[in-house]
């Protein structure tokens, strides 16, 4: 078999992705192109239509459309399920891990739905800012809300999460500094007090983590931390990984699983940072599908320091089943180019290199419990 043909073939893990909205959706072609970006709803939408990510979507829903003369009409539910089905099984997506914080404004389809309609078993991830804001609605004191809120996550695994993620990149960035109780008490009165669910305080985020870290290391469950490039409303600036070293230097070498997503454009970074901390991973998702022609240098260059077991396979994909399919077909070809320039090493070491990223890492990390 040769190298394209065995990385066609390997199944995809894919670890950190989104809920698929349901077919009875109207105007299909228009909130596709809007998924083509991370542009928020007032950017116009001609200038995202002259971005190669929406050619890249639009070729995808040609390549398996049921009825190539109108690839993104609507569909009914039973067809929408046969083209969602060609699109996963073509590149053999294996299993997924879908955070759940994260609720398009279209009607979404839940997990058993999603798994129903792909093809693909579904495992969730424990949002921690969504699930700390649950929280504040259903408790009126710091000792009530953190007594809630840390029960639960110590009960994730046994309530079938596979894994934990954190956005505090969205709402301050990666500056996590260890906090005092006093501190975090007086930040989360400031919370209560101000009537907004959102939680942006860097000083509860990075009380909470913190605080946390142990119990998710108990339950040998990753926490995933969103890394750079995302929707508009992040601060690209302060979404830089090496801004975690505090962090990182407390827990990794104790234990817990660090996995670093999307990282562009601090690929590099967390590459660099794979190779030095212990427990800590990696992907590049987002870029697969929204950067077309960036993948291949993306990849080369977060493996220019990391090892391959480090790095893994993730979409990022959200919404619309092209997407998905998009960050697989990039993806493949990357890997493809990668390793067919590895000529000091042996095909069986890049075999099993690609198996690593691309499922078996995910599976080791995220599926085995104590």
């Amino acid at each position: 078999m040769t190298l394209e043909n065995f990385i066609a073939t390997v199944p995809l893990f894919d670890h950190h992705c989104h809920f698929l909205i349901q077919s009875s959706v109207s105007n299909r072609a228009e909130r596709l192109a809007r998924v083509s970006s991370e542009a928020d709803s007032q950017y116009p939408l001609n200038d995202t239509k002259n971005r190669l990510a929406w050619f890249a979507f639009q070729a995808e829903a040609q390549e398996f459309a049921l009825n190539p003369d109108q690839p993104l009409a609507p569909m009914n539910a039973t067809d929408y399920a046969t083209y969602n089905q060609r699109i996963f099984s073509h590149y053999h997506f294996e299993k997924m891990l879908i955070d759940t914080g994260f609720i398009p404004d279209d009607p979404i389809l839940d997990l058993q739905e999603t798994s129903q309609i792909t093809g693909v078993p579904i495992k969730p991830i424990f949002r921690l800012e969504t699930h700390a804001e649950e929280w504040l609605v259903k408790t009126d004191n710091f000792s009530d809300w953190w007594s809630g809120f840390s029960d639960q996550v110590a009960h994730a695994r046994a309530n079938g999460y596979v894994g934990f993620k954190s956005i505090a990149a969205y709402r301050f960035g990666l500056r996590l500094q260890d906090v005092s109780l006093a501190d975090a008490q007086a930040a989360y009165q400031t919370w209560q007090d101000s009537g907004i669910t959102r939680l942006s305080s860097p000083v509860l985020i990075s009380y909470l983590l913190w605080q946390l870290a142990p119990v998710i290391t108990g339950q040998n469950m990753p926490l995933q931390f969103h890394v750079g490039y995302g929707d508009a409303d992040t601060d690209l600036y302060e979404g830089n990984p090496l801004l975690m070293r505090p962090f990182l230097q407390a827990f990794c070498a104790k234990g817990l699983k660090v996995v670093l997503l999307h990282c562009y454009p601090y690929h590099r970074e967390a590459g660099y940072l794979a190779s030095v901390f212990p427990n800590l991973y990696f992907d590049t998702s987002l870029i697969d599908p929204l950067g077309p022609s960036s993948v291949t240098r993306v990849l080369n260059e977060s493996l220019e320091l990391a090892p391959y077991n480090r790095y893994l396979f993730a979409s990022d994909a959200s919404t619309y089943p092209e997407m998905y399919g998009v960050a697989a077909r990039l993806f493949k070809q990357a890997l493809n180019t990668h390793f067919e320039n590895l000529t000091d090493v042996p095909a069986a070491q890049k075999e099993r290199w690609i198996q690593q990223i691309c499922h078996e890492t995910s599976e080791q990390i995220y599926l085995e419990e104590n």
